[in-house]
């Protein structure tokens, strides 16, 4: 059995020993859509009503002219899931706004950062009532790390919005 085995090894050695052909791509790579296109969003009203957001967020400052967020990112409007009751859940289409915390958020306390995530909040539905926009807001604020520290859909005063922000 032995005039049997090696030629056998042998045949299996020098199949795992070619290389694979080079896959190539069906198309120019420059083509591509992105990942989360903001051709997505084809709302005039939401459009314009994104854009306003943006500039809105980027002019807050705390005292010392530090900028409370360091990043917005507006998503294309998504289907989340709610809970409204004990196993029960309702699927809203809304607008996703993520906002990165910046140098100033660290200046605030837990009082003035819950009226500070209230009032944006407010301030972005306001904005887009304004420009028409009909879609309920999602509002996420986090850490840079990307540590999730506030989540808001609706301003109910007596709900906690906070996950957890490093307070003691």
């Amino acid at each position: 059995m032995r005039p049997l085995t090696v030629p056998l090894l042998l045949a299996l050695g020098l199949c795992g020993c070619s290389r694979p052909e080079p896959v190539q791509p069906r198309g120019p790579v420059g083509d591509l859509p992105p990942a989360y296109p903001r051709s997505a969003i084809t709302d005039p009203a939401t459009v314009r009503a994104i854009q306003v957001l943006e500039a809105m967020v980027a002019r807050l400052q705390d005292p010392d002219r530090q900028p409370l967020y360091s990043a917005v990112e507006i998503m294309p409007p998504t289907r989340t899931v709610l809970p409204y009751g004990v196993g029960r859940y309702e699927q809203q289409v809304r607008l996703p706004v993520i906002l990165t915390t910046g140098l100033g958020w660290g200046k605030l306390d837990s009082a003035a950062r819950e009226t500070q995530v209230r009032k944006i909040h407010a301030d972005c539905l306001a904005v887009l009532q304004r420009e028409g926009c009909k879609l309920p807001l999602t509002l996420t604020v986090q850490e840079p790390r990307g540590w999730q520290v506030a989540w808001l859909n609706d301003a109910n005063p007596g709900k906690t919005i906070f996950v957890g922000d490093g307070d003691e």
